[in-house]
């Protein structure tokens, strides 16, 4: 049995799945972008050779973030940017989890409950870390959320990659003890309560779209009793360079929740994945009706505008002057009296002609768009600017040679 790809699941089994329930806009989304990826629905443009050497015709990619198709790209952007962020110190890689009995709430509530995860995160470690009894100084926090499990099951938590050391007040480097960030139990119940505390107050101030058949006196009495539950928080083991956990990151925060290369195996109306069990570090096979992991892929589409990875501390952009001195302290470089301010960009005229993207095979001259395709959906077009100076709903007419 041959393995298949997401897209391939997806354009098989979207008809029948959309049959049987109102699929959310952020759910049709990405449905719709997955199953059309590289295809004449998102639109295509014609290239050819000046000299007369290759005309080819070439589908546009739709850019989603669940898209494991476009992910390549994306990823490799990221994981620069946080490559030239990242301070030359070892890192901690700490996870707060969501209980999975507030699910029902984080469900009807993303964009919110995201903003409250990635808050009540950043202020337990910055809050801690400020203590002298702990470090008495700001470190740099790198934050990305993720959604799943193995399985895809539904599973909210944020990764944490927390610098080993942070810059004090007098402007000095503070290194924390060696192989220990801070302790757990402290952290677990001051993330507890500021995560209930933010759902308690906006219980009361009717912020959020309750469940069917529930009211806010029922989940405050569900909040009264998480009081007295465990909240997952973890502290790992430190890295020597924060560049294994942000690779480990970047397969998670672009693409969606499976990589390109993940096998799919659809036979009869039901798909066979194979996972690794972190629990007990064994290969497994995931087998579901291909209903049920549609719903479980489209679960985890983030809602358009939620950033799912964020910045605190030194690795903030307000705090980009600490930055730079933390950067000169590991590197033992004495930092100027004064850091020049950026010059600002260049203004450059637009390029009369399109931006050649390729080369003609046979010439290895510029290739030139010609003509253009629409999407079959209603996408909003992308600016002029950010496809070489050419509107992708009009024809281009080239000025050289036929």
């Amino acid at each position: 049995m041959d393995g298949c790809s997401l897209q391939h699941v997806f354009r098989s089994g979207m008809e029948a799945f959309s049959k049987r329930r109102v699929l959310h806009p952020r759910e049709s989304t990405a449905a719709r972008c997955i199953s059309g990826c590289y295809t004449v629905e998102m639109g295509a443009h014609s290239v050819l050779c000046p000299n007369g050497d290759y005309e080819a015709l070439q589908f546009h990619a739709c850019r989603h973030r669940s898209c494991p198709r476009c992910a390549d790209a994306a990823r490799s952007t990221w994981i620069d940017a946080q490559m030239q962020r990242l301070l030359p110190c070892a890192h901690f890689h700490t996870v707060f989890t969501v209980p999975h009995s507030l699910l029902a709430l984080w469900e009807r509530n993303r964009a919110w409950f995201t903003r409250l995860l990635f808050d009540s995160a950043r202020a337990c470690l910055l809050q801690l870390l400020a203590d002298p009894r702990h470090l008495g100084a700001t470190p740099g926090i790198l934050m990305s959320l993720h959604t799943w499990g193995r399985t895809l099951s539904h599973h909210p938590h944020v990764h944490c990659l927390v610098t080993a050391g942070g810059l004090d007040s007098d402007g000095a480097w503070r290194a924390t003890r060696p192989g220990w960030l801070l302790p757990v139990k402290p952290l677990q119940i001051l993330f507890r309560g500021k995560l209930l505390d933010g759902l308690w107050r906006s219980l009361e101030q009717a912020q959020l779209q309750l469940p069917q058949w529930t009211t806010a006196q029922t989940w405050q009495q569900q909040i009264k009793s998480l009081y007295r539950k465990h909240f997952n928080v973890e502290i790992r083991p430190p890295y020597e360079h924060g560049r294994g956990v942000v690779l480990y990151l970047a397969k998670y925060a672009k693409g969606g929740p499976l990589p390109a290369d993940r096998p799919l195996y659809l036979r009869n109306g039901r798909l066979r994945m194979p996972y690794t069990d972190h629990r007990d570090g064994r290969s497994k096979i995931l087998e579901l009706e291909l209903n049920e992991f549609i719903s479980r892929v489209l679960w985890h589409a983030p809602p358009r505008g939620v950033h799912t990875t964020r910045h605190a501390g030194l690795y903030s952009i307000a705090l980009r002057g600490q930055h730079a001195l933390a950067a000169s302290a590991l590197s033992g470089i004495t930092p100027p009296a004064q850091w020049p301010k950026p010059s600002p960009p260049a203004i450059t005229e637009p390029a009369r002609q399109p931006t050649a993207r390729m080369r003609c095979p046979n010439c290895q001259g510029p290739l030139l768009r010609t003509a253009f395709i629409r999407p079959r959906t209603s996408q909003t077009p992308r600016p002029a600017h950010q496809n070489g100076g050419i509107s992708l709903h009009r024809p281009y007419a080239p000025t050289g040679p036929p």
